[in-house]
């Protein structure tokens, strides 16, 4: 059996599949971060009539609401999300996009092609792709 390279992100995706989990900027911390554990996901795009707004991850629900004791039930997602998202594209190379991670300091990038958001990868990702 011949194993492939993984080399790019549209490899990533055709393995781990395009699935994002989004949220309009209005919905609440809580509501988001059920979706997150329902979905078992450490992140969720902000999105709004097609338009990324943001990333709501793990770390910012530690340290923008639970650090600074934002009520989740009441505080919008969109006060507490990061933004703006890094991004990267189908036919990204997967070492370029670990520097763009790096460089940022952070974990996920939004795959858009043609103005559409079509997937998201973490660092997991490309760390997994380069273990095969």
């Amino acid at each position: 059996m011949v194993q492939t390279t993984i080399r790019t992100v549209e490899q990533i995706l055709a393995t781990k599949g395009p699935d994002v989990i989004v949220a309009p900027p209005e919905e609440t911390v809580l509501v988001v971060s059920k979706l997150m554990a329902e979905a078992d996901v450490g992140s969720v795009i902000i999105r709004k009539e097609g338009d990324i707004k943001g990333i709501f991850t793990e770390r910012d629900l530690l340290r923008r609401v639970v650090a600074r004791q934002k009520p989740p039930d009441s505080t919008p997602v969109a006060e507490v999300m990061s933004a703006p998202v890094k991004h990267c594209g189908l036919h990204d190379d997967l070492d370029r996009c670990a520097e763009r991670l790096a460089s940022g300091h952070i974990r996920h990038l939004a795959v858009v092609e043609d103005g559409a958001l079509v997937g998201l990868i973490g660092l997991r990702d490309i760390m997994r792709a380069r273990a095969r």
